[in-house]
């Protein structure tokens, strides 16, 4: 009997070798190295919009082959720093680049330092002349924040906007539209405009210093949700509505509660995808448009909780 049982399992032993052996060397037979190697110089890793944007990428690179080297600089001011890293990429074997800049002034030596080693550039989430984008379409988020504002605050109004980092597009293009469309197409009128660093302590003393300067602003545009919380705050005490920009959940959260009137979506997920797809395409010799938009959307308190983030970055 003993003899029987060792017998057994020496033969079970042999037997889970064999399969493992087996699903090892299919394992190998079925792994392929990346086909493509992708660089993505972000703005910064700091908030829910930017985990979100590389969790995209990440998802859609799995699917498409590629390998992705993902590195930010310290935070969104720190151009010098961005353009060094973006200089240390380009010095390695990748197939293309994505970026978003932090300062829109200094991104020509790094695109020509890119295009003369005939590694594609793609932008994400800021315009940069001449160069593939994918994101929102930030005139229009501005526009959109306008219109909102005009539907719901009575003729005659003031309205405002604080904005992030006047180095940057996106925040260029989200005040120019919500300003254009309050002089052309509304009964508002503009107060001021004020830039800022995107940082929520900045966007809070400046909401501060408006409303002493202009106490009769019943509207304030504000270009990013880190932005918008800090506002809020400096805001709590005043009968003035708030539309913001952004999908992260503890903006989205204040707008189911009421210290934020709305906000404009920017799906990081969505951006990210769509970066790597259009990327994909343009190496495997598709055509890929110029401006590839995300779609932007009203978020209220009615449909808030539709926008609430579910995954995990």
């Amino acid at each position: 009997m003993t003899k029987f049982i060792a017998l057994f399992y020496t033969m079970l032993a042999m037997l889970l070798i064999a399969v493992v052996s087996y699903s090892m060397q299919k394992s190998e037979e079925n792994f392929s190295p990346p086909k493509y190697t992708i660089g993505v110089v972000l703005k910064a890793m700091d908030s829910e919009h930017w985990l979100s944007v590389r969790s995209g990428m990440t998802e859609a690179a799995q699917k498409n082959n590629m390998r992705l080297i993902v590195i930010t600089a310290e935070n969104e001011t720190a151009f010098v720093e961005q353009n060094k890293i973006i200089s240390d990429l380009l010095a390695n074997d990748i197939d293309a680049l994505i970026v978003s800049p932090t300062n829109i002034n200094h991104t020509q030596e790094f695109v020509d330092a890119a295009l003369e080693k005939n590694i594609p550039v793609f932008s994400i989430d800021e315009e940069i002349d001449g160069i593939v984008y994918i994101g929102s379409n930030n005139y229009l988020i501005g526009e959109m924040a306008a219109a909102f504002m005009e539907k719901n605050l009575p003729a005659g109004s003031e309205v405002s906007v604080i904005s992030g980092s006047e180095n940057q597009n996106a925040h260029i293009q989200r005040t120019a539209g919500f300003v254009e469309y309050v002089k052309n197409n509304s009964a508002l009128k503009i107060g001021t405009t004020m830039a800022a660093e995107t940082q929520y302590r900045q966007a809070m003393t400046q909401a501060e210093k408006l409303l002493r300067s202009r106490p009769n602003t019943r509207g304030i545009f504000v270009s990013s949700a880190i932005m918008t919380l800090g506002v809020i705050e400096a805001t709590e005490d005043f009968p003035v509505m708030i539309v913001g920009v952004d999908t992260q959940n503890d903006a989205i959260m204040a707008v189911k509660s009421g210290s934020i009137d709305a906000l404009i979506s920017q799906d990081g997920h969505e951006s990210g995808r769509l970066a790597i797809e259009v990327v994909a395409a343009h190496l495997n010799n598709q055509p890929v448009q110029k401006y590839n938009f995300i779609a932007n959307e009203l978020i209220t308190a009615d449909n808030a909780e539709h926008f609430l983030l579910q995954e995990d970055f």
